[in-house]
């Protein structure tokens, strides 16, 4: 699951109990990003950078199971439009489920939650990256005052490919968020992650990086480089600013870099910005 997008909803639902009472929503996203490495390459003739648009719908049906806990139920579709890159124009669908219970009653009490996503992803014109995604995670998180909130979390990823091996991974995910309420509607939130295991990186020929990789393949998105999927070390900061404009709407304005350390040495960066803009349908 993208880090932003967890961001965004964390801001706009503001999480004060264990569980809200039932309901039922849908939530519309619309979201514009540059990416500055899109391979996540090491070297400068290697990185291409792109615009692209984000469009998503996510219907959710959340259940008090008791006064303290509840189930939510969620599923989605998203699209992504590069403006110059188009074979890596996306489809995806995911379900997810989550459990959360709040052991002791309070506004300031700590929450505990376990989930699970599977997603679906279809690329344009890049067999070699369609693919499932599963993801689970426990997180537990707490707000202080009415005013600063944190939550962190422990989490597994993998992913299966349909055509090759390039594009498939494990990865042991540790991640801390927190937020602050500015005034009586803005929040501004930061928040890093760690993963260990798998990346995938795409770069020219290289024969040392050969040796080390698990897979590799002809990566035709950037021409003659090929992808090469290796152990790595990986951490992604974020930082943003959440407004919302009245209680159907909110903006989300955030940057993110990325920073993996691989085997024999290499390092890999990528930054990104993104802007978004979410509505919610009750």
């Amino acid at each position: 699951m993208k880090i932003h997008k967890q961001c965004l909803v964390v801001c706009l639902l503001a999480c004060t109990g264990a569980a809200q009472a039932d309901a039922t929503y849908i939530d519309v996203e619309l979201a514009a990003r540059r990416d500055n490495n899109l391979a996540r390459a090491e070297l400068a003739h290697d990185i291409f950078s792109d615009k692209l648009l984000n469009m998503g719908v996510t219907a959710t049906r959340s259940m008090l199971l008791t006064p303290n806990s509840g189930i939510r139920f969620r599923g989605g579709l998203h699209l992504s439009e590069y403006a110059k890159y188009t074979n890596l124009n996306l489809a995806s669908a995911n379900l997810g489920i989550s459990y959360r219970i709040q052991p002791v009653s309070g506004y300031t009490a700590p929450w505990i939650e376990l989930g699970a996503l599977l997603e679906w992803q279809s690329f344009n014109n890049s067999a070699i990256r369609n693919g499932k995604l599963l993801a689970v995670e426990a997180i537990a998180g707490q707000r202080f005052t009415d005013r600063i909130g944190a939550r962190i979390s422990i989490g597994h990823e993998q992913r299966r490919a349909d055509n090759t091996n390039i594009f498939e991974w494990q990865h042991r995910r540790m991640y801390v968020m927190a937020d602050y309420k500015i005034g009586l509607n803005s929040t501004l939130y930061t928040s890093l992650s760690r993963d260990f295991g798998d990346q995938v990186f795409t770069t020219t020929p290289d024969l040392e990086l050969r040796e080390y990789s698990k897979a590799v393949a002809k990566d035709l998105v950037f021409g003659t480089r090929y992808a090469y999927r290796v152990e790595a070390i990986a951490n992604t900061l974020e930082l943003g600013v959440s407004k919302p404009l009245n209680s159907s709407n909110t903006l989300d304005i955030g940057l993110r870099r990325f920073h993996a350390d691989a085997v024999a040495g290499h390092r890999y960066d990528d930054t990104e910005l993104h802007a978004s803009w979410l509505y919610r349908f009750r």
